[in-house]
């Protein structure tokens, strides 16, 4: 067993193997196309392929054959010049993916009730099966038994624990019956076993030709045996990645599952090779990188020997590295695309980014397009966020019995949306049905008749989805053919294509679930979609990659980034198992999940060895502080004990570059807005809250009467306070219209019997009944007791009258001031009390009587003048605020002249606003702004307003 080797971390690992292949080869390179090289991936093989064709230029040949040892096939693995097909034939197929979830589905929802649980979604019986799938082929690969079930003692547990393992204990008892009835395995245990029957052939026919595996860890005990069998080959090789031999022997021997040299201790271990008789196939490029990188990972139980450290490695071992630290994932996306770019400014140069965080390949990948640089994420983009994905999704949420008008527009505004019934007008008729038909209630035929096509090609999958139960293969067929009779591009491009296959799958398979609940389709269709990938085809820049750690392993880039480089992401966290927790599966024979740690720390190790490495990371995430890497922290530690400045490794002009990069060449302040239109464009006429806009915001009353702007409602607008507060202003308007003199006796009951109507004929949802009905109670109560006493001294009120004020003398002529009042009450002296019922927040006596509330004072002003209908002029007492259910406000109009004292400053304001020099501003007095604008945001306040602390 001496050929096994190792390639460095430091070395490029690729081209290290293909230099030595054409050395070898160099007198018969037709030969080359003999020997077959396994590799850990696909791209690993790619990467190699690269590689011979870099070291030989335009000399042509024949390359090796090149298989990923992780898609190891029957017919891939079967070597050329042997004839033992047969052997494989033996080996029952891999049972179907969907297949396997549909049965385990069937059998979670069939026993739901022995968790403890009263329902289970499709969704979450869905989730459930694929992690039953994964636990299974976990338990494939390590070749462990389910006998071990016994090993895991029930009452140890928690009961949720302990009716698990009941339902393990059943599953794993028939499970090997069903697969036995369909004719087929797991495809763990058939990998397992087309690699045993591998090993069984080379073992009996020591084939000749040149065998090498390259790169891997040997993860499973099947590969551990490939392994074997390989270095008892007459002519196989083993070349080992980043096998660390600085590492002293002591510290070696305590290396634990996250350790990231574990995978490979094991490896050595079983092939009871020593690590010293390991021979490096070349000298490292840069030794003193890979003593740095072997401290940063020293197993922690023996870190203490930091402390002896001194300078035992130089500073050489961190140039070319790079620690760059991001205020945000923004800023560190933007920061990542402005070294790339760097990058290709030097010719053939290449670069990646290696991040588990796709978030943050994705933003990378957007900042990249202000350059037209184009780069493909190797991770691809999930079908669920492609066009065809979205659509699907939407045709669903439309289709659903209770389907509102925004899921219909929704669905309406996707690109895939195009009806052949309306080819040509489509887009326009979606915009009219949205304006004029939905929002401003017109009568718009062309779309009505539109409106009425959708709903009938919705029809069927409508019908489906309010069934009470229906087949899963029924309810897919007719979601297919709904799609096919909205869309007609629903299979065109990648995504469609994608979809397609992703479908057939499904509907292949479907029948083994039978009936469902149609009302769970939907998050079961999202659940469906769950890692389910495409990579369209784009032309991509030759020069970058952005990858995962496991599919950069083996790769070789000029330059590297490592992104994200947080606790969470380098490394990931692992998940908790719904089906085992930590104890079971020690007791079950499972390795730790701790161990991916470990499997992440080799590919960081491996990446570290790199000529230049740029290590990012953001201080924020979503607003929230993020922790950086244990990785990054035993970094620095290690650095410090070296006596190395951290300052030595920051990089700071990238960051600089990035900042730059957004800012304007030069800063000028927008002023706030002060449109100065023609007086004869300026209104004549205004309600009082109006006017209250026009003291408080008059760029609001510029934008609406003038510009005739008018917000928009929500096209399924939910019910809100506005509208309950609507309800009990009616319902109290009624009363006073029924009892405008005497207030009688039952009045509590007649009001809450009134309330009981109103809220049986409104529209309010159950929920909002329930919370609103004790809190009208509440309302009726206090009114009631509060009117008793407060009604003795009035003859007569009216409710929800209209009355107006003409300003004669204003320069640009008369001008109207008008308004609805709540109440306007007669009292029994001869006077008037002006009445606002609130049923939020009332307003402050002293904004009343500083002019900023001006409504009520109005309306007194209005009813003192004579203006109401059917209420004679007489002097005005009390302005009411009747925060219904809580407290009264009062104001006395007599108190400091307060009707005289409004009437002035609206004068005044309507005089100055007659003349064409007057400008509308927006909020002139910021400590007196209304709470709320609606064209607040075209107005910009926010990118010229500027409060003061004293104003704050």
């Amino acid at each position: 067993m001496s050929d096994i080797f190792n390639i460095s971390a430091s070395n490029n690992f690729v081209e290290t193997l293909a230099d030595k292949l054409l050395q070898e080869y160099k007198n018969s390179p037709l030969n080359l196309a003999n020997v077959t090289i396994f590799l850990p991936n696909r791209r690993a093989c790619i990467s190699l392929a690269e590689a011979f064709i870099r070291l030989q230029g335009m000399k042509p040949s024949l390359l090796p054959q090149m298989q990923a040892i992780g898609d190891i096939k029957e017919d891939e693995l079967l070597l050329s010049g042997t004839d033992s097909a047969d052997t494989f034939v033996t080996v029952p197929p891999a049972i179907n993916p969907v297949e396997r979830k549909l049965i385990f589905m069937k059998l979670i929802l069939s026993r739901y009730s022995e968790f403890g649980l009263e329902k289970i979604s499709l969704s979450q019986a869905y989730l459930l099966a694929e992690e039953l799938g994964a636990l299974i082929d976990k338990v494939c690969l390590q070749e462990l038994s389910w006998d071990n079930l016994k090993n895991i003692v029930p009452d140890e547990y928690a009961f949720h624990w302990q009716e698990t393992l009941k339902f393990l204990n059943i599953v794993t008892a028939y499970w090997p019956e069903i697969l036995k009835e369909r004719g087929v395995i797991d495809s763990g245990t058939r990998k397992n076993n087309l690699i045993k029957k591998q090993c069984e052939l080379w073992q009996k026919t020591k084939p000749s030709q040149h065998i090498i595996i390259a790169g891997t860890t040997a993860v499973s005990p099947a590969m551990k045996l490939f392994v074997k069998t390989v270095l008892d080959l007459n002519h196989g090789e083993v070349f080992l990645s980043g096998l660390d031999k600085y590492l002293e022997d002591d510290a070696w021997q305590k290396i634990d599952e996250t350790h990231p040299q574990y995978e490979l201790k094991q490896l050595l271990d079983y092939l009871q090779i020593d690590r010293s008789r390991v021979k490096d196939l070349c000298p490292p490029q840069n030794p003193e990188r890979e003593k740095f990188i072997s401290e940063i990972m020293r197993p922690a139980v023996c870190s203490d020997q930091w402390r002896n450290l001194n300078n035992k490695i130089s500073a050489t071992a961190v140039s070319g590295l790079k620690i760059v630290e991001c205020k945000d994932t923004r800023s560190e996306a933007l920061t990542i695309s402005v070294l790339i770019r760097k990058c290709l400014e030097t010719p053939e140069k290449t670069i990646a980014l290696v991040t588990p965080d796709r978030n943050l390949a994705r933003r990378t990948s957007n900042e990249l397009l202000r350059w037209n640089i184009k780069i493909d994420d190797s991770a691809g983009l999930p079908l669920a966020q492609t066009n065809w994905g979205i659509f699907m999704r939407l045709l669903i949420a439309a289709s659903s019995p209770n389907a509102l008008k925004k899921e219909i527009l929704s669905l309406c505004k996707t690109s895939l949306f195009l009806t052949t019934s309306f080819f040509n007008n489509t887009e326009n008729l979606i915009r009219r049905l949205e304006k004029n038909f939905w929002r401003q209630e017109q009568n718009d035929e062309e779309a009505k008749v539109f409106l009425d096509d959708i709903y009938q090609k919705l029809a069927d999958f409508r019908a489906i989805l309010s069934e009470k139960t229906q087949s899963l293969k029924q309810i897919l067929i007719t979601h297919i053919t709904t799609a096919e009779k909205i869309s007609s591009s629903l299979w065109q491009n990648d995504d469609g294509a994608a979809g397609s296959l992703f479908l057939s799958d499904w509907m292949e398979k479907a029948e083994i679930l039978e009936e469902i609940n149609p009302s769970d389709y939907l998050n079961f269709f999202e659940a469906m979609m769950t890692g389910q990938t495409i990579h369209p085809k784009q032309t991509s820049h030759p020069r970058i990659k952005i990858l995962g750690p496991m599919e950069a392993r083996l790769n070789h880039y000029d330059e590297i980034i490592l992104g994200g480089f947080n606790e969470g992401i380098w490394p990931i966290t692992p998940d908790a198992d719904p089906w085992m927790s930590r104890p079971m599966k020690k007791n079950f024979g499972f390795e730790l999940p701790e161990k991916q740690i470990g499997v992440l720390g080799l590919d960081f190790a491996n990446l570290l060895g790199a000529k230049t490495v740029y290590i990012t990371r953001a201080d924020n995430q979503d607003g929230s502080p993020t922790v950086k890497s244990r990785w990054l922290m035993r970094l620095e530690t290690v650095l410090q004990a070296l006596g190395i400045s951290k300052d030595l490794i920051q990089e700071k002009d990238c960051l600089h570059w990035a900042e730059e990069l957004n800012k304007p060449s030069t800063i000028k302040p927008i002023d706030s807005p002060a449109p100065t239109p023609p007086v004869s464009l300026r209104p004549r006429k205004l309600s009082a809250s109006a006017v209250e806009k026009l003291i408080r915001d008059p760029y609001s009353v510029f934008a609406k009467y003038i510009l005739k702007l008018t917000p928009l409602d929500e096209l399924d607008q939910e019910e809100s306070a506005i509208d309950f507060g609507n309800l009990v202003h009616q319902i109290l308007e009624d009363f006073g219209r029924l009892y405008p003199e005497k207030y009688p006796e039952n009045a509590e009951s007649i009001l809450l019997e009134m309330g009981h109507i109103a809220f049986s004929k409104s529209s309010f949802s159950a929920e909002k009944q329930a919370f609103w009905q004790p809190k009208f109670n509440k309302i009726i109560s206090w009114i009631v007791a509060y009117e008793k006493q407060y009604r003795q001294n009035i003859k007569h009120i009216h409710t929800e009258i209209w009355g107006n004020y003409i300003i004669d003398n204003a320069p640009a002529g008369p001008f109207e001031i008008y308004a609805k009042a709540d109440r306007v009450d007669e009292t029994s002296d001869g006077q008037i009390n002006i009445i606002d019922y609130k049923t939020g927040r009332g307003r402050k006596k002293k904004e009343v009587k500083a002019g900023y509330a001006p409504q009520l004072p109005i309306e007194g002003i209005i009813a003192a003048n004579g203006g109401f209908d059917h209420v004679k002029a007489a002097p005005v007492n009390d302005l009411m605020y009747w925060r219904l259910g809580n407290e009264t406000i009062t104001i006395n109009a007599k108190e400091d002249n307060v009707l005289d004292h409004v009437k002035e400053n609206i004068i005044r304001l309507i005089n100055s606003f007659d003349f064409e020099s007057t400008p509308y501003l927006c909020n002139p007095n910021p400590k007196h702004a209304s709470d709320y604008s609606d064209y607040e945001h075209l107005a910009r306040v926010k990118e010229w307003s500027v409060i003061s602390e004293e104003e704050e």
